[in-house]
This record gives C-alpha cells, sequence and structure tokens, in this order.
C-alpha cells in the first residue's frame, strides 16, 4: 500500500517536473521562468525525498540540502539579475507612474 501511495506521488511530482520545464522553456516573461525554475528545483527536492523514503535510506539528506540550497540561490540570482535590468523598479513603476497622472 505505501509503495503504491509512494508510486502515485512520484508520477504526480513527475509531471508537474515536465510541465515545470515546459514553463521555464515556453514562459512569455522572466518572473514566469523564475517561477518555473524554483517549481522545478523543489519537484526535484521532493522527488529525491521520496526515493529516499521508497529505498529506505537516510543517505540522501545532504543531496536534499545541497540541492534546495542551490535552488534558493539560484532564484535569489535571478530575481538580483531581473533587479538590475530594470533600474527603475521595471512595469510596476510605470504603471503607478500613469495612475498618478489624471
Amino acid at each position: 500500500m505505501t509503495d503504491l501511495l509512494l508510486q502515485i506521488a512520484f508520477a504526480i511530482l513527475a509531471s508537474a517536473l515536465l510541465l515545470g520545464f515546459y514553463r521555464l522553456a515556453k514562459g512569455p516573461t522572466v518572473v514566469d521562468r523564475i517561477l518555473a525554475f524554483d517549481a522545478v528545483v523543489l519537484c526535484a527536492v521532493a522527488m529525491t525525498i521520496l526515493l529516499s523514503r521508497w529505498w529506505q535510506s537516510a543517505h540522501y539528506m545532504e543531496l536534499i540540502l545541497i540541492v534546495s540550497t542551490l535552488g534558493f540561490f539560484g532564484a535569489v540570482a535571478f530575481v538580483l539579475f531581473l533587479q538590475r535590468s530594470m533600474p527603475y523598479g521595471g512595469e510596476e513603476r510605470e504603471e503607478a507612474e500613469n495612475k498618478e497622472e489624471p
């Protein structure tokens, strides 16, 4: 019973991973790609946790920590890159300025 639930959860995560890769490739904006990258990393960590549980091994804890840390720093680096490429706050700032003018 437990193996069946782990297989179902693994299949759901694999499909979410594929959808994340699709959004990463086709995302119309950079923000969509950043969120898709974060989702892909999250799915990869969750799949590693499921495999660790399925194989009943605690040896994957280091891998889980490394992948999640690299995913976090990668998302932060993408956001910093996005901030530097839009020096005045980007589209949100332009929309706020247009709303203030009558």
